[in-house]
C-alpha cells in the first residue's frame, strides 16, 4: 500500500511541487479512492509488477502507476493504455535507464494504433502532436510522472537533459486510418486489425516537414529524405530510428503515386544516407573507433537510419495544405529501440506475441 498524507485540497499542488513530485504543472490529488478506481480500471492487482530498472533498483507496480496517472489527470478508462505504454517503456530493448538519464533530452513518444484510440478520445486529427485533448496529454504525462516519482528521473539529477524538449511533458498521439491499400501500424507489426497497440520511441522534438505545392509522391519522398539527412540531428551518420508522420495530403499523394509503405521505407533508408563531407562541412566531427564508429559503408556514405524497420511510418493530422512531421530518435540503435505493446483490456488473456510484445533484435 502506498504511503498517505493528509493535506488541505488547496495546498496539494504547492506541497507536491516543493517535494519535487510534479512536472511543474498542477496535479490531481491522488486520494486513495481515486487511486483504487484507477487500479480497478486496469484489471490487475495493485501489487502486480509492470517492470523494473535494475540499474536504478526501481520497480513499477500497478498501484504506483495508478497514483501517477491520477496525478496526471488521466481518466480511468485510459489506464490500460498507460499500463501498456509503461510495459513498453520498461522493456530492456527500449533501455529506459539510458533514455531517462541522457543529456539528450528524449521525449517518451507514444503512437497509439487501433480502435480504442477513437473510443478513448486520443486525437489523430488536427493538432495531433499538440495540445487540446485530455487523453493525449494525460496518457503521455502519466509516463513522465512515473519517470519522475518512481524512477527518480528529475531534471538536473537522474535526468541529465541539457536542454530537454516540450515533448518531455507529454508526447502521445493516435494513428489515423491510412488510405488503402496502406495498412495501420499495428497490422504491419503483426497484430490484428481489432487490436490496439502502443509503440514507444525515445525521440527528439517533432520537426514539421513542409511541402505545400508538390502533389507528386515521389517528389515528397525527396523532401522527407532531406529532413532526415540534417547533420544537426545526433543520429545522422550513426544510424538511429525515426517516426515519420504523414499528413492526409501527403499520404494521399503516396497512394496516388503507387508507392507502398515498404517502398517508402526502402527509399528513405537509402536516400537519407549522408556523405562524410556533408557532416564535416556542418562542423560535425566523425567518430572513429568509438561506440559510434562512423566508418563509411561501401557506398561511401553513413546512415541516418540503418534499415527499413527502423522507420515507424504512420498517418495523422488534419487536412490543410500539405504538412507532415519527422521525429528522429534521440540516440542510435545501439542505445535504444522502439517497443510495441498490445493494450490489454481487463480480463483479457495475453496475446501470442512474446510477453505481450514483439521481439526486437538489438544486434541488428
Amino acid at each position: 500500500m502506498a504511503p498517505t498524507m493528509e493535506l488541505d485540497e488547496n495546498d496539494v499542488h504547492d506541497v507536491f511541487f516543493a517535494e519535487g513530485l510534479t512536472d511543474g504543472l498542477p496535479i490531481v490529488p491522488p486520494t486513495p479512492e481515486r487511486v483504487a478506481a484507477m487500479v480497478a480500471a486496469g484489471g490487475l492487482a495493485a501489487s502486480d509488477v509492470i517492470g523494473a530498472i535494475p540499474a536504478r533498483n526501481r520497480t513499477v507496480t500497478v498501484e504506483l502507476a495508478a497514483v501517477n496517472a491520477v496525478m496526471a489527470g488521466c481518466a480511468p478508462a485510459c489506464f490500460p493504455v498507460v499500463l501498456a505504454a509503461l510495459s513498453a517503456m520498461l522493456d530492456p530493448v527500449f533501455n529506459p535507464n539510458a533514455v531517462l538519464t541522457s543529456t539528450g533530452g528524449a521525449a517518451l513518444c507514444l503512437v497509439v494504433s487501433g480502435p480504442l484510440a477513437a473510443d478513448l478520445g486520443i486525437n489523430s486529427g488536427h493538432g495531433a502532436l499538440g495540445s487540446g485533448h485530455r487523453a493525449n496529454a494525460t496518457i503521455g504525462r502519466s509516463l513522465r510522472l512515473v519517470a519522475i516519482n518512481v524512477l527518480d528521473a528529475r531534471p538536473g539529477r537522474m535526468d541529465g537533459s541539457s536542454l530537454g524538449n516540450p515533448g518531455k511533458y507529454s508526447l502521445c498521439f493516435a494513428e489515423s486510418t491510412p488510405p488503402e491499400p496502406w495498412v495501420p501500424l499495428r497490422v504491419e507489426l503483426g497484430y490484428e486489425p481489432e487490436d490496439t497497440t502502443v509503440t514507444i520511441m525515445a525521440t527528439e522534438g517533432p520537426r514539421q516537414v513542409a511541402n505545400l505545392l508538390n502533389g507528386d509522391g515521389r517528389g515528397l519522398l525527396r523532401t522527407y529524405a532531406a529532413a532526415m539527412r540534417n547533420p544537426t540531428t545526433f543520429c545522422v551518420g550513426k544510424g538511429g530510428q525515426a517516426i515519420v508522420v504523414l499528413g492526409p495530403e501527403h499520404a494521399a499523394a503516396m497512394v496516388e503515386a503507387g508507392i507502398s509503405q515498404a517502398e517508402m521505407r526502402d527509399y528513405l533508408v537509402t536516400a537519407s544516407r549522408v556523405r562524410p563531407e556533408e557532416l564535416e562541412e556542418a562542423g560535425v566531427l566523425l567518430e572513429q573507433g568509438s561506440q559510434h564508429d562512423m566508418t563509411p559503408g561501401p557506398d561511401g556514405r553513413l546512415p541516418a537510419v540503418r534499415e527499413p524497420g527502423d522507420i515507424v511510418l504512420v498517418t495523422a493530422g488534419g487536412g490543410g495544405a500539405g504538412w507532415s512531421a519527422y521525429l528522429p530518435a534521440f540516440a542510435p540503435t545501439i542505445h535504444t529501440r522502439s517497443v510495441t505493446r498490445r493494450v490489454r483490456l481487463p480480463g483479457e488473456a495475453l496475446p501470442d506475441c512474446g510477453p505481450d510484445s514483439c521481439t526486437v533484435d538489438l544486434s541488428r
